[in-house]
């Protein structure tokens, strides 16, 4: 009877070795596959129109209807600091943004949000150098806003 024991529970546990040793073939691995890609960016110029085709940028000279006298429209730069819809918030936001950043702190409306923004600036990379300045002064979301005039 001890002989029929032993080789029961050796067949006992043979079984669910074998059956985990046969589910790690290799019929079930994954293929790896590399894909190369080119990252390709286009940069417009916001006075020309743009066209891409065939890969390739060209500028749409031909097209005189889209193009427009852009010689006389010139842009301001604007750096905002905070938006806000509730006027208490609005209220503290904008009192200690004038403490730390001064008084050229200033705020626009518009419909029941309250803008608060600084600087106009003539180009874009002047606002840009300031934004970094007002982050550093612990205004995380400091954006540019570009207005036409």
């Amino acid at each position: 009877m001890l002989k029929y024991v032993k080789i029961s529970t050796a067949i006992f546990l043979a079984l669910p070795a074998l059956f985990f040793i046969a589910c790690s073939s290799g019929e079930y691995e994954i293929a790896e596959y590399r894909v190369d890609y080119t990252e390709k960016t286009v940069k417009a110029d916001t006075i020309r129109n743009i066209t891409l085709k065939d890969d390739k940028i060209k500028e749409d000279k031909n097209n005189k209807d889209n193009i427009k006298d852009n010689t006389k429209e010139t842009y301001t730069y604007i750096v905002q600091i905070g938006a806000f819809s509730m006027p208490s918030n609005f209220d503290k936001f904008i009192e200690r943004a004038k403490q730390v950043l001064g008084e050229e702190v200033y705020s626009e409306q518009s419909g029941n949000l309250f803008k608060v923004r600084i600087g106009k600036y003539g180009n874009r990379a002047e606002a840009i150098k300031f934004v970094e300045f007002v982050r550093s002064k612990g205004y995380t979301d400091a954006f540019v806003v570009t207005k036409k005039n």
